[in-house]
């Protein structure tokens, strides 16, 4: 049986046993009856059907009790092997020590996540023991007991056969065993005393009738029989249990083990490092020597003498290696051969394959095909073979495999068809060199060989990177190919700086983790871009169908759209951060897990880097990667609540206005969002705070002193603050609206955002400006727009003296229909109930002015004003009134 299978069967074997419990347990009760031979004789009727149950549940039991033997006898035999595995590992085969502990970990966790919970059964089947023994007692002292025996032999003797029973299951708890034996006196003398007992209770005024004593009697049988199944059930137990804890006491001691050496080689790889390669040179011959000699005792044979016949068949040793090899290369020549055979099938039946874009991305598609063929094969192959070594090796290979798949695969979603030939080959380098890495995992390479020949394959590699770079660097169509490009070979050249100081582990661990988190971003990017070309084909489709339906405020909002993306903007705006956060220690993980390191990996990011308590030893904060992670995570998705709570309540809002006033086009002025906006924020973000304060193990005394510190030496600094605030709720109640039009110290603008300290207005010269909100307050703002959204507005023109005003009324007048236009809200510029007047304004020196008078929207005031100046200047001038300027008459004495 092997591992994965033993596990299966603890699961298995846990939840018959759960199960048996819950079938076991008696659900009967009897309730107060019309007398007591009738409830006596229900008992009896619930104790047969439980009695039932429990002989076909005990046959049961003792099948999965003998299973559960067996499980223990391979458990135990699996827990031995691995202790050999471990204490025998050679303290220069890191590789083969770190999938030894690796093994010892996995299996040490298992074990205590899949314990069964014996403690808690022996306790519950204890409690039922006890009752069953409380029930028979009860049932024993009824009256009367066995005053008549000549009338109910056979029910005597089957309560004397179970009190026998009983009395040998309770004594075999403590040491005896009646099992085919004789009774002793002093036993039989105590079963004559019990039995005298009865007899004088029948001088009690209340005794059963004969069919309540038969009743009576069955009860009893029937109770001490189950008293004795549910003993020996419970023995068994507590045999499995104490069989439990041996292999737990082993598997406890290995596991230290195995931490003691965790913690040498953390510290070889992270701290003192190997020797570097600069030392390596200048004793090469020596090291090279050592270094081969090393792969001879790995994988060879035949050094070995008389114990080669028994190595030659390890599954660990050269030859399977060899053959495994052998194997591998065999799959790469029949992958390729059915890629080629697949490309020219589909060439032969589909017109896509014969256009010229299927011959650009070709090469690319083969690659993949390949790739995806030799992932099967290799899949296939691990699941035929017992062999452990093929199936480690073969899993490594598919990781690779699915590594290389889900960056070509990005590569021909993302690239264009006239430049992928050109893009892939950036990735060239960083899939060779993981081939490389992950074979070394494989054969589990010596620590000196790795440390001779990975340090120039790193060197060479960075220089092709390096090349790749500078000769693809001018390609614009694949900007974020270049800079991943330029990251790989930032990442290649710390690694060889790594690896050339004598950190080859360190650097071999940190090449691996580049390659998966690589994969992840190639992920991530293709699947930002199908969402893209997903939104540019259907969502713009959806958007129009919508905005046919329903009043769009704003159109260029992308929230006026909630009920049609609110599905795509969950993805980009909570989905794909989250999956980048997450990716980062994912990728991570994965790496360490291809060289067994997952046990220094998850004390790395589940052990708290900053734990600060008090004096007490309670915990004031406390950090960790893994809650690091998780409250960046959060964030995106409480970012993405926020967002979606407050475009729905504008998009109700915006509806029911519609519906209200019939418009098709709304302002956003016109409701106020402010308040609401901040509330969502407040309830949103402060949950999210929350949340974070609980996770990080913020106590909220600790908060509570920090806010009453902050209360008494900052009260008086906050003054304004609370002000402004206090200022701000009002305004945001209803009083000034983003979007309204304002006046305030001669600035004019228009309000484009409400806080709890500032107002910000946005001027006609498109500059803003901040006023804090207890400046509007103090010098008496001017809301322009509230109220009324019409501003009076006079526009004077002047005429020489002797003009006739009427012409110049009509004219005005006829040229004022032109400025009665609307906005783009269908909105008159002009007031249609207040129209257009024109009067003589005042008597100048040089000129009688006339005056046009309407209500103009504020919004459109200026350009309203500049267009009329313009009108007026044409038609006067056309009609050949004039406009005279300021003359004066100079005398000089």
């Amino acid at each position: 049986m092997d591992f994965v299978s033993l596990h299966n069967m603890k699961k298995k074997l846990l939840s018959i046993l759960a199960i048996a419990l819950m079938l076991v347990i008696p659900a009967w009760a009897v309730f107060n009856e019309a007398d007591f031979a009738k409830t006596l004789s229900i008992l009896r009727s619930e104790l047969h059907v439980e009695y039932e149950r429990m002989v076909q549940m005990h046959a049961h039991l003792n099948q999965d009790s003998e299973t559960q033997h067996r499980q223990l006898v391979e458990m135990t035999r699996r827990c031995n092997e691995l202790a050999l595995i471990l204490y025998s590992q050679n303290q220069d085969y890191t590789f083969d020590m770190t999938y030894a502990l690796e093994e010892v970990t996995r299996e040490y966790n298992d074990f205590n996540k899949q314990r069964m919970p014996f403690d808690e059964i022996v306790a519950r089947m204890n409690l039922e023991i006890e009752r069953y023994e409380y029930l028979a007692e009860t049932l024993r002292r009824l009256p009367p007991v066995l005053d008549k025996l000549e009338a109910v032999p056979d029910s005597l003797s089957a309560v004397m056969d179970s009190i026998l029973v009983h009395e040998a299951a309770h004594h075999h708890e403590e040491g005896y065993d009646f099992v085919g034996q004789e009774p002793e006196e002093s036993h039989l003398a105590g079963l004559m005393a019990r039995i005298s007992e009865y007899e004088k209770a029948a001088e009690e005024p209340f005794y059963l009738d004969e069919q309540g004593q038969a009743d009576r009697d069955s009860c009893l049988a029937y109770t001490l029989d189950l008293l004795a199944m549910y003993t020996e059930v419970r023995d068994k137990i507590v045999m499995d249990n104490d069989h439990y804890e041996g292999m737990s006491s082993r598997l406890e001691e290995t596991y230290n083990y195995a931490c003691k050496r965790y913690s040498i080689i953390r510290h070889r790889i992270f701290i003192d490092g190997q020797d570097n390669y600069f030392k390596v040179l200048r004793n090469f011959s020596r090291y090279s020597q050592m270094a081969f000699q090393d792969a001879r005792l790995k994988y060879s044979v035949g050094e070995y003498g008389v114990d080669s016949t028994a190595l030659s068949q390890s599954e660990w040793r050269g030859p399977l290696v060899t053959m495994f090899i052998l194997y591998v290369l065999a799959i790469i020549g029949v992958a390729t051969l059915l890629s080629y055979l697949v490309i020219w099938l589909l060439r032969k039946r589909f017109e896509y394959f014969q256009t010229e874009e299927f011959r650009l991305r070709r090469p690319l598609i083969t690659l993949l095909c390949g790739v995806a063929l030799f992932a099967l094969c290799v899949m296939i192959a691990g699941l035929c073979t017992e062999q452990k070594f093929f199936h480690v090796a073969s899993g490594l290979l598919l990781v690779y495999a699915w590594l290389l798949i889900a960056i070509l695969v990005s590569l021909l979603i993302r690239i264009p068809a006239a430049h992928i030939r050109k893009i892939w080959q950036i990735y060239l380098p960083v899939m060779l060199l993981g081939l490389i890495v992950i074979t070394f995992r494989i054969i589990f390479i010596p620590n000196r060989l790795v440390n001779l020949i990975f340090p120039p394959i790193m060197l060479g590699f960075t220089i092709w990177q390096y090349i790749i770079c500078i000769r693809v660097r001018d390609t614009k169509e694949a900007r974020g190919d270049m800079i991943y490009a330029w990251i790989t070979f930032a990442v290649m050249l710390v690694t060889t700086v790594i690896v050339w100081a004598g950190y080859v582990l360190l650097g071999v661990q940190l090449f691996i983790w580049w390659l998966f988190q690589l994969t992840a971003i190639e992920t991530i990017t293709a699947l930002s871009v199908l969402l893209e070309r997903y939104e540019s084909r259907n969502l713009t489709k959806r958007k129009l169908e919508y905005k046919k339906t329903h009043t769009i405020y704003e159109p260029d909002r992308k929230d006026a759209y909630i009920a049609v993306t609110w599905l795509s903007d969950f993805i980009t705006k909570a989905v794909l951060p989250i999956l980048t956060v997450l990716s980062i220690p994912a990728c991570l993980w994965f790496a360490a897990n291809v060289f067994d390191l997952t046990e220094i990996c998850r004390e790395l990011f589940f052990k708290p880097f900053f734990n600060l308590s008090d004096k007490d030893g309670n915990a004031i904060l406390h950090l960790s990667l893994y809650k690091l992670v998780l409250v960046c995570s959060l964030f995106f998705l409480f970012r993405y609540i926020s967002y979606v709570l407050k475009a729905f309540y504008r998009r109700l809002r915006f509806d029911r206005l519609s519906a209200k006033e019939g418009k098709t086009l709304i302002q956003d002025n016109e409701i106020n969002f402010t308040l609401a906006d901040n509330v969502i924020g407040i309830l949103v973000w402060g949950t999210y705070i929350v949340i974070t304060v609980v996770m990080l193990r913020i106590p909220m005394g600790a908060l509570s002193i920090v806010a009453a510190g902050l209360a008494t030496g900052l009260g008086l600094a906050m003054k304004d603050i609370l002000n402004n605030f206090i200022y701000g709720i009002q305004l945001m109640s209803g009083r000034l609206r983003v979007g309204d039009y304002i006046e305030c110290d001669g600035v004019r603008g228009k309000v484009t955002s409400i806080s709890y300290q500032t107002t910000q207005i946005e001027t006609l010269e498109d500059t803003l400006i901040a006023f804090t909100n207890t400046t509007l307050f103090n010098k008496n703002f001017k809301n322009l727009t509230r109220g009324s959204d019409y501003e009076y507005t006079k526009v004077v023109v002047g005429v020489s003296y002797g003009t006739d005003v009427e012409k110049v009324r009509a004219l005005l007048l006829e040229m004022s229909q032109q400025l009665l236009t609307k906005d783009k809200y269908g909105r008159n510029l002009v007031d249609p109930k207040r129209g257009v007047s024109v009067s003589v304004d005042s008597f100048s020196d040089s000129s009688i002015d006339i005056a046009m008078k309407q209500y103009v929207l504020v919004e459109e005031r200026f350009g309203y004003m500049s267009r009329a100046r313009e009108l007026i200047y044409n038609t006067l001038n056309d009609n050949g009134i004039e406009i005279p300027f300021p003359q004066r008459d100079i005398h000089i004495k």
